[in-house]
């Protein structure tokens, strides 16, 4: 498992800047918190929640880091909950026929068709983001990205970086001035941050992609 330290040298040095000295320490942290995100279609962090029946409660709220649910599992069956489907035709509520289906609705919550009895449990298997580290992260403490995604995130982080500046030199123009002689680019840094992006997307597509849930 590697550390933010170790990443942010990795970029650094992918940027040729292994000193850092062209970038503030916090276009660093916002260029590895995008990374995270992107590779969330690949390679998603996957957890599981409780819900907890009182016999009439049909909304729950998720752990604030869920942005999908893959199934809903009733604990004492193991059957696995069709969602409900927004579409005419379609039912939701208690007049819906098998054991129950969920919503993923409104949002931060998933809504049950029916209430689970008492003390009655589901598990609810969520897609969550990567645990982002803060300004308050230190250089050693481990990121819970896996191993193999550690290079993706440096070539996307680095993009992102590139990005940033080359919207600095637009703005300033100081790459406005064009020359005679083969094909300019008039802002280089974009050229190659838009590079390290079809590399990341390379990247990500040599790994196994996540398989989401049948629904």
């Amino acid at each position: 498992m590697a550390t933010y330290g170790e990443l942010s040298t990795r970029i650094l040095r992918m940027l040729g800047d292994p000193k850092g000295e062209g970038y503030a320490e916090l276009q660093l942290l916002d260029a590895i918190q995008a990374a995270m995100d992107a590779i969330l279609p690949w390679a998603p962090k996957t957890s599981v929640t409780t819900l907890t029946g009182d016999g009439a409660t049909v909304e729950f709220a998720l752990p604030s880091d869920a942005y999908a649910i893959e199934t809903v599992v009733v604990d004492a069956t193991g059957e696995m909950l069709p969602p409900s489907i927004i579409a005419p035709g379609n039912y939701i509520g208690s007049n819906t026929t098998g054991a129950n289906s969920w919503i993923l609705y409104p949002s931060g919550k998933v809504t049950l068709s029916k209430a689970i009895e008492s003390d009655g449990t589901y598990t609810a298997y969520y897609l969550a983001h990567w645990t982002k580290p803060t300004p308050d992260t230190n250089d050693n403490d481990d990121l819970d990205t896996p191993e193999t995604v550690l290079h993706a995130l440096t070539l996307y982080a680095s993009g992102w970086l590139l990005t940033s500046a080359s919207i600095e030199s637009a703005e300033v123009r100081q790459f406005g001035t064009r020359v005679d002689s083969g094909n300019p680019e008039h802002n280089p840094l974009q050229e190659s941050s838009e590079w390290l992006f079809t590399l990341f997307l390379n990247e990500m597509k040599r790994n196994p992609r996540y398989q989401r849930a049948q629904l």
